[in-house]
Parts: C-alpha cells; sequence; structure tokens
C-alpha cells in the first residue's frame, strides 16, 4: 500500500509496522516483538505450550470433580425430597391405625389443623356420609404420594382414609429441606474446583520443568540438565531424558573427535607410505642377519597404518579372514615386543592350552592382541607379571592377558571401551575401543575383571568349524 502524502517513505518491515500502528492505532503486538527478535518468539511460543500444557492437565481434573460432584448433589437431592415425600406417607399411615371409623367432621378439622390437609374417610369404596365436599381423584395405592397430593391409607376392616395434601405445601417443604443441601453442594463444588486446580497445578508443574529444559535443548543447548522433579514416573521421566543428553553430549563429543582423528589418520598415511618404502629399501641393502632392525620397524609402520585405516573417514578394509590359532598370534605379537617388554620389566607367562583353529583376519588381530599387552604393561609401570593365555570356552576360543597392576579404577570400569577415554596421562584412549570393534566384527565378545590385585582382559571369537572338522 503506497505512503500517504507528507509522511515519509517506511525504511524496512519494521518500520511499515510502526507507521501502520500510529495511524491505525493496531499492530502493537509486532511492535512489540519486532521481526528477528528469536528470543522473544520462542518466549511467546513457550508461555502458550505451558497454557496449553497446564490446560490439558488442569480441565480433566476440574472435570472430573464437577461431574462428581453434580452426580452426588443429584443423588442427595432426590434422596431428601424422598425423605418429604417419605415423613407424609407415614403420617397419613400412622393416623390410619389409631383410628378404627369415621371420628366425624370436628376430627376433619382437627385433622386439617394438625397436618395442614385435608382427610375423607370411605367404607366398601363408598364415602362416608356427614362428610361435605367432594373429594379428589386418587388411586388406592398404598405407601405413595399421588400427584394431586393424595395418600391412600387402609383403616380396620373395609374403611379407607385419603389424606390430600397440598402439592404447593409438598414442594414447599422438599424446597426447604433441599435448600441447604444446595449451599453446602455449592461451597463443596467451589472447593472441589480449587482443590483440582491446585492439583492439576502441582502436577503439571514439574512438566512444566521439563518443558523448559526441553525447550532449551531444542534450540541448540545441550549443556543443561533436565531438573529434579522427584520420584514417581515425572521423575523418571527426567532421569530418562538426562540419560539421552549424556549420550546426546557423549554422541556430540565423539563426532568431533571422530572427524579430527580421521583428519589426523588421513595426514599421516602419505608420510607412513614414504617411511615404509625408505625402510624397506635400507632392509634389502642389509645381510639377512642385520635386517631384524628393519623388520621391527616395518612391524610398527604395518600397525600404525592399521590404527590409521580404523580411524579414517573411509573406515576400515574388509576383514580378511583366514584359518590360524590364536595361541601363535600370540607367540608373533610377544616375539616382537619381547625387547619392548623387557625394557618394561615385565616376564611374560604364556598360558596356551590346545585350541582349535578359527576364523580371523590376522592383522587385526594381531593388533587386538598387542593393544591387550601393551594395555596390561602400561598398569604396570614398576613392573610385574603378564600372563597371556590360549583356551576353550563354552564352544569358543578365549585370549586373556592378565596383568598384576593396580585394577582399573571405579570411576572409569563402565567407560573403559569408550574411545578417548583414559587413565593415563600420556594416553589418547583409543585403543581398548578399537580392539573392541575388532573382536565385535569379528563376531566375538570382549570383557575384563578387575581388582585391586590386577585386571584380567579377555576376548572370546567363535570357533568357526567347517564342515568335517
Amino acid at each position: 500500500m503506497p505512503a500517504r502524502a507528507g509522511m515519509p517513505r517506511p525504511r524496512s518491515d519494521f518500520h511499515k509496522r510502526r507507521l501502520h500502528t500510529a495511524v491505525c492505532g493496531c499492530g502493537r503486538r509486532a511492535e512489540r516483538h519486532p521481526p528477528g527478535n528469536r528470543k522473544s518468539e520462542i518466549g511467546n511460543r513457550a508461555y502458550w505450550t505451558l497454557v496449553r500444557l497446564r490446560q490439558r492437565i488442569t480441565l480433566p481434573f476440574v472435570l472430573l470433580f464437577v461431574a462428581a460432584y453434580v452426580a452426588t448433589a443429584l443423588v442427595v437431592i432426590s434422596l431428601v425430597a424422598g425423605a418429604v415425600e417419605r415423613r407424609l406417607i407415614d403420617q397419613t399411615e400412622n393416623l390410619a391405625k389409631v383410628m378404627t371409623g369415621f371420628p366425624g367432621p370436628q376430627a376433619r378439622d382437627v385433622i386439617k389443623r394438625a397436618y395442614d390437609a385435608e382427610a375423607w374417610f370411605f367404607e366398601n369404596g363408598a364415602l362416608l356420609p356427614g362428610q361435605p365436599g367432594t373429594p379428589p381423584a386418587f388411586r388406592r395405592d398404598e405407601h405413595a404420594l399421588q400427584e394431586n397430593g393424595a395418600v391412600y391409607a387402609k383403616i380396620a376392616g373395609d374403611r379407607e382414609l385419603v389424606m390430600v395434601y397440598d402439592p404447593a405445601l409438598v414442594a414447599r417443604e422438599k424446597s426447604d429441606a433441599v435448600r441447604p443441601v444446595v449451599a453446602v453442594a455449592a461451597v463443596a463444588l467451589v472447593l472441589v474446583i480449587v482443590f483440582g486446580v491446585a492439583t492439576a497445578r502441582t502436577v503439571s508443574r514439574p512438566l512444566e520443568r521439563l518443558a523448559d529444559a526441553a525447550r532449551e535443548v531444542s534450540a541448540g543447548r545441550t549443556d543443561v540438565a533436565m531438573p529434579a522433579v522427584g520420584a514417581g514416573e515425572v521423575g523418571d521421566l527426567a532421569g530418562a531424558l538426562n540419560l539421552m543428553l549424556d549420550a546426546v553430549r557423549k554422541g556430540e563429543r565423539l563426532a568431533t573427535m571422530g572427524r579430527l582423528s580421521a583428519g589426523v589418520a588421513h595426514e599421516i598415511k602419505n608420510p607412513l607410505s614414504a617411511m615404509k618404502m625408505t625402510v624397506q629399501m635400507l632392509r634389502e641393502e642389509q645381510k639377512e642377519e642385520a635386517r631384524e632392525p628393519y623388520d621391527l620397524v616395518l612391524r610398527e609402520i604395518e600397525r600404525l597404518e592399521l590404527a590409521a585405516g580404523e580411524l579414517s573417514a573411509a573406515g576400515p578394509r574388509p576383514l580378511a579372514k583366514q584359518r590360524a590359532r590364536l595361541d601363535a598370534i600370540a607367540n608373533d605379537v610377544l616375539d616382537l615386543m619381547r625387547r619392548q617388554l623387557d625394557h618394561l620389566r615385565i616376564a611374560v607367562a604364556r598360558a596356551f592350552e590346545p585350541v582349535p583353529e578359527v576364523d580371523v583376519d590376522v592383522e587385526r588381530m594381531k593388533r587386538v592382541v598387542m593393544n591387550l599387552v601393551l594395555n596390561g604393561a602400561q598398569a604396570m609401570p614398576q613392573g610385574g607379571t603378564l600372563t597371556v593365555g590360549v583356551a576353550p570356552r563354552d564352544g569358543r576360543v578365549r585370549f586373556f592377558v592378565a596383568d598384576t597392576g593396580g585394577g582399573i579404577p571405579p570411576g572409569m570400569r563402565d567407560r573403559v571401551f569408550e574411545p578417548f577415554v583414559t587413565s593415563k596421562a600420556d594416553g589418547v584412549g583409543l585403543g581398548l575401543a578399537l580392539t573392541k570393534r575388532i573382536v565385535e566384527d569379528h563376531g566375538g565378545a570382549i570383557g575384563f575383571e578387575t581388582s585391586d590385585k590386577g585386571t584380567n582382559f579377555w576376548v572370546e571369537v567363535p570357533r568357526g568349524d567347517r564342515p568335517g572338522h
């Protein structure tokens, strides 16, 4: 819409809204929360979300209590009205019991003054003489107050008594009896509504606090914690949400570290290839008896290449399984690490039982053995005994490494296999995580037992028996 003559041209949507407000007096909400004010928008949305949440909890409580009140009030009013009718019927029947005949016209006047009702006497269905006037129509139904206020009762013999109460009087008596009940019920209704709202707010307040925290999480803040909201289902929900947030935070941290590790792995691949080629060339120039140091370097380079492959963004290469014996793999690794273990003052005890061959990726399984041996050696900085063994176990083959160190701290036992978790000052925390992944890729399992006298890490892999074996 074009600007009015004599007025400055609006320079933005916000100024247009302010100009529209000044001209027509509307748009105050837009003026209070101009576009771009994301915080106000979230605040408004949060407010109305909480309002809807409170309504969804409060309304059922209030409706339930009101329905219970109305049902109770109707029952009580019906009972009170019935009690009035019962009193009129009882007094008529009691009067009939004490009469043996027609007491005379004067008695009718006494009955009228005492009971405020007309009395008529019959015998064999006919009106007894001496009673002026015409009785109203009635039914000979005992124990009932009829629509016109008539109550029928039998007297001794064939005589009958009909007392006719004024319907307006009956209605007034019912009203007088019901009025206090209605007043008490009205007060009770107010109390019920107040109690219902208070109860609903008590229930909804913890949910509102959870909603506030969840809203912060949805806005990108994963450093918040769900508030403590007591015990019960809501408390369990808060605990579950906190566990979820811990998992989210852990996932974000691992994703960041994973990207960093993949970048580092990519950067070291090319230098490793160059180093490997150089060492291979130098090895070829040496005599056979002088090649052992070069073989050691080449094996370490291959171990680094394997680690880089596990950490690379492309992921590890597929398993190259072949038949092998775990005791032979362990012996190869221990022979390779002999000088390193001697330097660390680690005595190795080998406990190899006869076991069948298994289908494994030999190079990756060597990495598993090497990681567990290094982990055990590093757990004994002052030296000690490292027991390395292989044994059959429930249809599988178990490999284990037991050290005599101080054990794993209690606070770390549930997180030992998580990436980047380590108790060593110069450790990275990837060895056991990569070991676990390799073992699980083989369909195996890994675990440990620990105490203050040492730790025993074990790996179990399927036997993979072939037909005929």
